[in-house]
């Protein structure tokens, strides 16, 4: 008796991508914000954050520093599997990640979508993730190399 299953290899691949994008960007986070407020801390600058101008300096970081390397992280999985049709693949691990994220933020009270700021919250830090997807998927893939047909 043999059993013909189907075949879901890229699809695995993209939902394992995204789930490394998903734990990245929770490691991330926590430590980066941890670390910035140690160090306002240690230099005696821990009142910055009452400004906005800081507040917004901060989200940017966290960006460089979370988001972006997250989506890397989970880009880098899914092209290391998946060799083709790239362009179109490398979106979905980023929004499983960011996906993942937003769920696990309503039940545990970060999500509060009285005062959600959409492009702070959401429409930025998904393009981080995106964008670090992107390039770390076309980081493992292999080049294309076109032939000249008059160098042979």
């Amino acid at each position: 008796m043999n059993l013909h299953l189907p075949r879901f290899g890229k699809e695995i691949h993209i939902v394992i991508g995204g789930a490394i994008c998903f734990l990245a960007i929770n490691v991330f986070l926590s430590t980066s914000q941890v670390a910035i407020r140690f160090l306002l801390f240690r230099f005696n600058c821990l009142g910055l954050l009452v400004f906005s101008e800081v507040t917004t300096a901060l989200s940017i970081l966290m960006l460089a520093t979370a988001y972006l390397p997250s989506g890397f992280c989970g880009g880098l999985y899914t092209g290391y599997k998946i060799k083709e049709n790239l362009r179109i693949i490398l979106i979905f691990p980023a929004l499983i990640g960011f996906a993942g994220l937003l769920i696990l933020r309503i039940p545990s009270g970060y999500g509060d979508l009285s005062n959600l700021n959409i492009v702070g919250e959401i429409f930025m830090p998904l393009s981080a993730s995106i964008a670090g997807s992107y390039v770390g998927g076309y980081t493992i893939s292999p080049k294309e190399e076109k032939t000249d047909p008059e160098k042979k």
